[in-house]
């Protein structure tokens, strides 16, 4: 499906150098940091990333949505009086809203879907990203900022933001990786046949109903539920619920054709390497060969070992035997071994000790 065009900022990044870049950044000076804000499509999980970083790291987080401020009191407060003991005289001042944070940082001030507020509150924000604070209260030391924002184009609701407003802040477009996703989704608990499903079929995700928000709702669901099968009536109920009818077609034939229960990552790397060559032999035997499966294990295989920084020594050498069964398409290797590369993993050099595997890679 063609989404509608929209204006573009900033690089374009997935979660995970999204994630990378901000943590980075927050080494700084919390005072000395810009505002950042993440662009991308609804359901995207812009949220839920900040989220993340801020519960990872400890720190305090306070999220405030500027579509709902009415008026400006709800952005900067409402007046009183006060009174100067030393010169006796009175004047007005600015009570911080409620959503303002009182205490030191180190801490993240989310302002969500800022784009959609009103033009007046827009306006009336600028001096926080540029000053850090707004009439007479200022925002603690230690406090990060990050915005969130739909792009501008037909598919969305928005106030359009003027340059002035977008120079004061820094810029990341986010956008949907797929194996970003499954390595964040394994560290969710989610059902291993919802992975294998997203990481099979990336199409499912439209961009529209179908988001990785949309189908995380529905995964979680799932799990709770049990993980009823297709001869539960209100399966096609909760998916169309949540994700398209073209979605909910994908997943439940999935469904029907996930007949062979397959090992996780760890049950790979600590299961005797004779049940795992069996495993494959099996796979290689099926009339047409089931690449879609051997794939899926070497997917597995790959998130699990991505998400860590460096492997256990008995499980890297499980690895490195796992390569080397013979009956293993030489092209499932090949691109394991690529994808360690392009992230630099401590694994690769190890594994390429082993002259058959160091072999393959140089050939190429």
């Amino acid at each position: 499906m063609t989404l509608p065009s929209a204006k573009s900022y900033g690089p374009k990044v997935d979660s995970e150098e999204a994630y990378s870049f901000l943590l980075r950044l927050f080494s700084a000076s919390a005072d000395e940091v810009p505002p950042v804000c993440l662009w991308g499509r609804h359901g995207i999980g812009k949220t839920e990333l900040v989220k993340t970083i801020a519960q990872e790291q400890g720190w305090k987080f306070v999220t405030i949505s500027p579509a709902q401020f009415e008026e400006m009191g709800d952005l900067i407060g409402l007046p009183f009086l006060d009174k100067n003991e030393a010169t006796g005289k009175t004047s007005s001042r600015f009570a911080p809203p409620e959503w303002v944070p009182q205490e030191k940082g180190p801490g993240i001030l989310l302002i969500d879907d800022f784009n959609r507020a009103d033009d007046r509150i827009l306006r009336g924000l600028m001096a926080l990203w540029q000053e850090r604070k707004l009439s007479s209260w200022t925002l603690p030391s230690g406090w990060f900022m990050v915005l969130t924002a739909n792009p501008e184009g037909d598919l969305y609701s928005v106030t359009p933001v003027d340059e002035a407003s977008l120079t004061r802040m820094l810029h990341l477009e986010l956008q949907f990786n797929v194996q970003a996703w499954v390595n964040w989704a394994q560290g969710q608990d989610l059902p291993n046949t919802a992975i294998d499903f997203v990481s099979q079929h990336p199409e499912v995700i439209d961009g529209l109903k179908t988001t990785p928000r949309t189908l995380t709702y529905f995964f979680r669901l799932w799990r709770q539920y049990g993980q009823p099968g297709l001869d539960d009536p209100q399966l096609r109920l909760l998916l169309e619920s949540a994700v398209t009818p073209r979605a909910t077609k994908q997943f439940m034939d999935f469904l029907q054709k996930s007949d062979w229960n397959l090992p996780d990552a760890q049950e790979l790397l600590t299961q005797p390497l004779t049940q795992t060559k069996d495993l494959f032999q099996k796979i290689l035997a099926e009339t047409p060969v089931r690449t879609d499966l051997i794939n899926l294990l070497f997917s597995r295989l790959s998130s699990y070992v991505e998400t860590q920084s460096q492997l256990p020594a008995n499980q890297e050498e499980r690895l490195a035997e796992i390569l080397l069964i013979p009956e293993l398409p030489s092209e499932h290797v090949l691109l394991f071994l690529h994808g360690l590369s392009a992230s630099q993993h401590s694994a690769l050099g190890r594994l390429l000790q082993h002259p058959a595997l160091s072999q393959l890679l140089l050939a190429q």
